[in-house]
């Protein structure tokens, strides 16, 4: 039986936890529209999903305007957490919201390589 695109991307998102010290993760569009999620009860994941679009874009913004290139990931650190957001090609946008004493180069590295697969899923 053949795996669905859900299916696919839901895995991606399971095994990317696999990683630690992540409290929620995300696929969504470039629109802002959640198209998968592992959140916790407490976070609601389409205000998640469309508040990182946001972020995303504003960067993608100040990039143009300040002609440095494309954005390759934003990083925002919290008293209480990461958010950290990469392109996962030119549809959708792989986020993390990790524990404050999360290793960022770890899940970096893991999220550049989720991202390449959900680029393959979404092309």
């Amino acid at each position: 039986m053949v795996e669905t695109k859900k299916e696919r991307l839901d895995n991606v998102l399971s095994s990317f936890l696999q990683v630690g010290q992540i409290k929620a993760c995300a696929i969504v569009s470039k629109e802002g529209l959640l198209i998968s999620s592992r959140t916790p009860p407490d976070v609601d994941a389409r205000i998640f999903s469309a508040l990182c679009s946001t972020i995303m874009g504003a960067a993608e913004a100040a990039s143009t305007q300040m002609k440095t290139g494309s954005v390759s990931q934003v990083s925002l650190k919290t008293e209480k957490g990461n958010i950290v957001l990469i392109p996962a090609g030119s549809k959708a946008i792989l986020t993390a919201l990790t524990e404050i004493e999360a290793q960022i180069g770890l899940i970096l590295f893991e999220m550049e390589a989720r991202a390449e697969e959900v680029e393959e899923i979404l092309p």
